[in-house]
C-alpha cells in the first residue's frame, strides 16, 4: 500500500452499506481487505463482487455526480476512502497511480458488462401454464431414484451439512420464494450472500458414473477442483472431488 493512502483507511463491517444509489459522490474508494458487492436500484441481486485491489466510487471524478450503484459490504473490510481533491493531487504527482486506477476500473466494468450480458441471455419469461408443463417434465426427469446399492454424498463446507444423493438427476441451487420452487439440494441457508443461482448446477448419474454440469443462466460460475466449467458440459465426478458453486465449497463422496 502507498504510504500516502494509509491515513485514508476506513473500516467497514459485514452487511454495512457504504452508500446507496442517488447519494452524492465526493470520495473514491480502494479496497485494501475484504469484499463488497455492487447492486442496481431495486435489484437485490449483485451485478458484481469486488475485493482487494479493486476500486469503486468513480462517479466522484465528475463534480456533482450521484452514485449509480448501491455498495454493500459482504466481508469485513478496510477501505481507503479518498476525497476527490486529495485523489486529484495524488494523480498530479504520480502518473502511475492514474494508470493503475484506469486499468482496475476497466477490469471492473468488463466484469459488470459480462454479468449483465449473461443475465440478458437468460430465457424469456414463460406463461404460468407453460411453466407448469416445464415443471412437470422436470419433476418427472428428476423422480428416477438411484439404485439402492449406490451411495453418494455431498458435504457442504460452510455448514458441514451432509446430503445424500438419491436421484439420477439432482439439481443444486437456491430456493425461489416468489414461485415456491425448491431445488433438490437447497443451498439457501449456506448462501447468505445470494450468489448462487436458483438452479445453479446438476449432478447426474449415467451408466454407473456421476457427472457435474452447470445449468444455463448460471451467473457466478461452477468449479470442479478449481477449474471453471463451461455451461451444459458434463464432467465426471470422483470421490473427494471439490465442487464450488461461486464461493460455496462442497466435497463429493462416493
Amino acid at each position: 500500500m502507498e504510504d500516502g493512502f494509509k491515513k485514508f483507511i476506513t473500516h467497514y463491517t459485514k452487511d454495512e452499506t457504504i452508500y446507496k444509489v442517488g447519494d452524492l459522490q465526493a470520495d473514491f474508494y480502494i479496497i485494501n481487505t475484504g469484499k463488497v458487492q455492487l447492486k442496481l436500484e431495486g435489484d437485490d441481486k449483485p451485478i458484481v463482487t469486488i475485493s482487494k485491489g479493486d476500486f469503486f466510487g468513480e462517479e466522484s471524478l465528475n463534480d456533482g455526480q450521484t452514485a449509480i450503484y448501491t455498495v454493500e459490504v459482504i466481508e469485513d473490510a478496510d477501505i481507503i476512502k479518498i476525497p476527490y481533491i486529495s485523489l486529484l493531487e495524488m494523480i498530479k504527482k504520480n502518473s502511475p497511480i492514474a494508470l493503475k486506477i484506469l486499468k482496475k476500473l476497466t477490469e471492473k466494468h468488463i466484469k459488470i458488462m459480462s454479468n449483465t450480458l449473461q443475465i440478458m441471455q437468460k430465457p424469456a419469461p414463460v406463461s404460468k401454464k407453460a411453466a407448469k408443463k416445464v415443471e412437470a417434465v422436470e419433476e418427472e426427469k428428476t423422480s428416477e431414484m438411484l439404485p439402492p446399492d449406490i451411495k453418494a454424498y455431498l458435504v457442504i463446507e460452510r455448514s458441514n451439512r451432509v446430503v445424500q444423493l438419491t436421484k439420477t438427476h439432482t439439481y443444486l441451487g437456491r430456493r425461489d420464494y416468489t414461485t415456491g420452487s425448491v431445488p433438490d439440494v437447497d443451498l439457501t441457508k449456506e448462501d447468505e450472500e445470494k450468489y448462487i443461482s436458483r438452479r445453479h448446477s446438476q449432478i447426474s448419474y449415467v451408466d454407473g458414473k456421476f457427472y457435474l454440469s452447470e445449468e444455463p443462466g448460471t451467473v457466478n460460475g461452477t468449479f470442479l477442483n478449481g477449474n471453471r466449467l463451461a455451461t451444459g458440459v458434463k464432467h465426471e465426478l470422483k470421490d473427494k472431488d471439490e465442487v464450488t458453486l461461486c464461493h460455496l465449497n462442497i466435497t463429493f463422496k462416493h
